[in-house]
């Protein structure tokens, strides 16, 4: 600015005066006019004061901060949106590792909280577990992931193809902490790397794997679909996922097209996202099965522990059982005693079976059965007959028998020892009475088979038709006679009951009707002199047998010794 003065009368005007009077402060002014004018300097004036002014501002409140964060947002979410490679670019050295940090840790937390809860369980299934992951390192609850599940969909990321922001993610993890925006832009960085180291203009990123994770990528013309599979996928998942995203782009292509950042509009698509969450378990055997095998190895566990005794126990009671049935035997104690072994207590007659003497039948070691029996005399029947027989001593062919009180002897024995048994029989503890009906004397015996003998010695001849007995033959029937009285009397000692037959004979001249009286006749009268001589008519049978082969007139005699029944 400049000011025109009049001229002075020695020649000087106000112009000339005033560099003189305010020259300082004038090129002060042109200086700052030519700061505030142009936008240099108005820039560089700016520029030397506003990081002191943004600090007081920052103490004043937070007026600054929030009229510049809309502009920094959208200046962002545009840079973004035109060039996301070179934002990729300028966060892939730091954003990288953080990712896999934030990962890793996330594993590990998931990794440990299953740990804690699967070790809260023992089946057969988990010590094999256990046992493959101490012998290769890993976490208990990893390997029960990778046993449990052939694969599980852990998360799914619906990102903008063009900004790559995250749209939409959905997770089966309770508490996921990982930020999706950063996996995106790692996802992205990774797909811009992917194709610039390449050169593949085309297509995209489709697998990615790290660790146990596979990531799945199906690219559509708008947007992305990343799914994030531990385990190995089959095709069904990326089928599904192919088929989510071409109905997403059908439900969403005028928001997709015209994306601005407002990832709002994208919120109903969280369902069909969670569809993609699949997962396919490994069919395991029911717990039951389990329980069934422990309970099973349970039984056979106590079985063999408990089998052993029990069964030692079962023959010992069955031992035991057998004893009482014994004769002459009373138990009185019997029982487990000490450690394995048993001990019996009792009374035993000295003739009842000896209790050691069973222990072999029924599995039992002798060693281990202490046998304590205090002598008795047992009137047991049983025991009655076997002292019996044990004082008597029969000669074979004669048996003993106790029935009811009675000792009953039966078969042929020597007449001694008969009269020997009926005395002593009389003494004998447990014996009421002696039945010697079915005892027979051996002695009676011989001596009916002699008299027997003698008696079909005899023969009595007669004359050509006569019946008549003649005198000289007197001396012969009172033989017969005398033996039959003796055959009589022992045949019954003997067991045997007796009779005579007297046969009349005839020679064969005459008719045979008149032998056969004849015959008859001669037998009659051999046994009227028999009779005479004290025989019992009805121990003597007649029979004429008439004419004879070879030729006799006679009479002989056969004894019949018919068994006693």
């Amino acid at each position: 600015m400049k000011a025109r003065g009049h001229a002075r009368s020695d020649g000087y005007t106000i112009d000339d005066l005033r560099p003189l009077l305010v020259g300082p402060e004038q090129h002060r002014l042109e200086s700052l006019e030519q700061k505030l004018e142009t936008p240099e300097g108005l820039a560089e004036t700016v520029g030397k004061v506003l990081p002191r002014a943004t600090v007081i501002s920052q103490g004043h409140g937070e007026e600054l901060s929030a009229s510049l964060r809309p502009i920094i947002v959208s200046t962002i979410h545009e840079t973004v949106r035109k060039d996301p490679k070179a934002f990729a670019d300028a966060i892939y050295p730091s954003i990288g590792p953080a990712i896999r940090k934030a990962v890793s840790a996330a594993l590990h937390e998931f990794v440990e909280r299953m740990d804690a809860l699967i070790q809260r369980t023992m089946t057969l299934e988990s010590v094999k577990w256990r046992i493959e992951a101490a012998r290769t390192g890993r976490p208990f609850a990893e390997v029960v992931l990778r046993h449990s599940f052939a694969y599980r969909v852990e998360h799914v990321f619906l990102m903008h193809r063009e900004s790559a922001l995250v749209l939409e993610h959905v997770t089966t993890k309770a508490n996921d902490h990982e930020d999706p925006d950063q996996i995106s832009a790692m996802l992205a960085a990774i797909d811009d790397f992917s194709r610039d180291a390449f050169h593949q203009e085309e297509g995209g990123l489709s697998y990615f794997r790290v660790g146990e994770l596979t990531g799945i990528v199906e690219q559509g013309p708008h947007a992305v679909l990343v799914a994030i599979v531990r385990g190995v996928a089959n095709k069904s998942v990326e089928k599904h996922l192919v088929e989510t995203l071409e109905q997403i782009h059908e439900r969403y292509a005028d928001l997709l097209a015209r994306f601005k950042g407002d990832v709002a509009a994208f919120a109903p698509a969280r369902e069909a996202l969670i569809g993609c969450l699949q997962e396919e378990v490994i069919q395991k055997p029911k717990q039951y099965r389990v329980f069934l095998m422990l309970g099973g190895a349970a039984i056979v566990l106590l079985l063999l522990l408990g089998l052993p005794p029990y069964l030692r126990h079962k023959r010992f009671d069955t031992y035991v059982d057998a004893l009482r049935q014994e004769p002459g035997i009373s138990i009185i104690d019997a029982g487990g005693k000490w450690g394995w072994g048993f001990a019996v207590e009792g009374l035993r007659d000295p003739l009842a079976t000896d209790p050691a003497s069973l222990l072999a039948s029924h599995g039992l070691r002798p060693e281990r059965v202490a046998l304590h029996f205090e002598p008795i005399y047992s009137l047991d029947p049983r025991l009655t007959e076997r002292r019996a027989l044990h004082i008597l001593d029969p000669p074979a062919g004669v048996s003993l028998e106790m029935e009811s009180g009675t000792l009953i002897a039966a078969g042929v024995a020597p007449r001694a020892w008969i009269e020997r048994t009926r005395i002593v029989t009389s003494a004998l503890p447990g014996v009421q009475a002696f039945d010697d009906t079915r005892l027979y004397e051996a002695e009676a015996i011989t001596d009916a088979q002699a008299a027997a003998a003698t008696i079909e010695g005899v023969s009595i001849s007669f004359d050509r038709g006569s019946t008549r007995v003649a005198g000289r033959y007197n001396e012969s029937l009172d033989t017969v006679a005398l033996a039959a009285r003796q055959l009589f009397e022992s045949a019954p000692r003997g067991g045997f009951s007796a009779h005579i037959e007297i046969l009349g004979q005839a020679d064969q001249t005459g008719l045979p009707e008149v032998n056969r009286r004849i015959t008859e006749e001669r037998a009659e009268n051999v046994a009227a002199e028999l009779r005479a001589r004290g025989i019992a008519p009805d121990k003597l049978v007649l029979r004429g047998l008439g004419q004879s082969d070879p030729p006799a007139r006679r009479v002989n005699f056969t004894v019949r010794l018919v068994p006693r029944t």
